[in-house]
């Protein structure tokens, strides 16, 4: 094959590209959705473990075994329309967003020739949810005496509490491990690899805090996560455990997500007329600007301070 190649005036290297390249095109979508997931996403987002689970209990059983350039938008239509008539339009919306970035990624990689996902605009799968939810003090009121009657896993219970208290993310209350925590000095060390904004962080944690952590320990007392999964003390709740929680608790307010507990601290803290530099730097944001330049205090104490109050306002929104 090369010497006919070179005879054709293609070079050798030509060839193996071209060799290569329909070798791609002939992939499955399970075998190039694991190529996207491993060799793209891995080394951008530090969790795929969401995407994962689309991919395997969604899309592969339907079409992973179909060739990757063979996909047409009927294909993707039933599969992600199925989830909107269960009556799940926001796992519908992940799962269109999921593909249709995967097959960006196969057309720059030229082994599609388009995007059947183009044809299924967002819009048209689930409205996008409001970005600026805050409960008032009445819906906290609400949420936290429904949180404590809930019948849910403690363990939810308490790191939905957690991150409330502690203004940290989801994903940074799921991950915390117990040799991250020192219960003697009430500080957090929330690590770089953990930190969405790969910024390390000391967070003090409240009475209330250091309660809720003595409780998990005597529940897990050989876990190392501080939240970990019914079957396996090693392994973290996951995401959409945490997501599905949440809807189980029974309280008539308007809807809102697990991120929306940390706007909700936010915003009420700011209301109460906090430093915004504090309440920032206790939500591990980046400060932007000029302020983000010269601005590189760490308000360990008004931190400390700010969320003793906090946990102290919502004990009594509570009782």
């Amino acid at each position: 094959m090369l010497l006919s190649a070179i005879s054709e005036g293609t070079s050798p290297a030509e060839q193996r590209r071209k060799e290569k390249l329909a070798e791609e095109r002939g992939e499955t979508v399970k075998a190039f959705g694991e190529k996207y997931l491993t060799g793209h996403v891995q080394r951008r987002r530090r969790d795929i473990a969401p995407m994962r689970r689309y991919l395997e209990r969604d899309v592969y059983p339907v079409i992973g075994n179909r060739a990757i350039g063979s996909i047409h938008t009927d294909d993707v239509r039933e599969l992600i329309f199925k989830r909107v008539e269960e009556g799940k339009p926001q796992s519908a919306l992940a799962i269109r967003n999921l593909l249709k970035r995967l097959w960006d990624y196969a057309l720059v990689r030229g082994v599609a020739d388009k995007n059947p996902l183009s044809a299924i605009p967002a819009k048209f799968v689930a409205e996008m949810s409001e970005r600026n939810r805050a409960l008032k003090p009445g819906e906290l009121t609400a949420f936290l005496k429904a949180l404590e009657m809930a019948r849910i896993r403690p363990d939810l219970k308490a790191a939905l509490w957690f991150i409330l208290l502690t203004l940290t993310r989801k994903g940074e209350a799921r991950r915390a491990r117990w040799d991250e925590f020192d219960l003697d000095k009430a500080e957090w060390a929330l690590p770089e690899a953990h930190s969405k904004t790969d910024t390390p962080l000391v967070v003090p944690l409240p009475r209330q805090v250091l309660e809720l952590l003595r409780a998990q320990r005597e529940r897990h007392p050989r876990a190392s996560v501080v939240f970990p999964m019914r079957a396996a003390d090693h392994t973290p709740i996951a995401a959409s455990t945490l997501n599905r929680a949440l809807s189980r608790i029974p309280v008539k307010i308007e809807h809102f997500t697990v991120h929306d507990l940390r706007r909700t601290a936010a915003t009420n803290l700011s209301e109460q007329e906090y430093n915004t530099d504090v309440i920032e730097k206790a939500l591990n944001h980046k400060l932007k600007g000029v302020r983000g330049v010269y601005n590189r205090a760490q308000y360990a104490k008004q931190r400390a301070e700010m969320l003793q109050a906090w946990a102290d306002w919502l004990d009594k929104l509570k009782n």
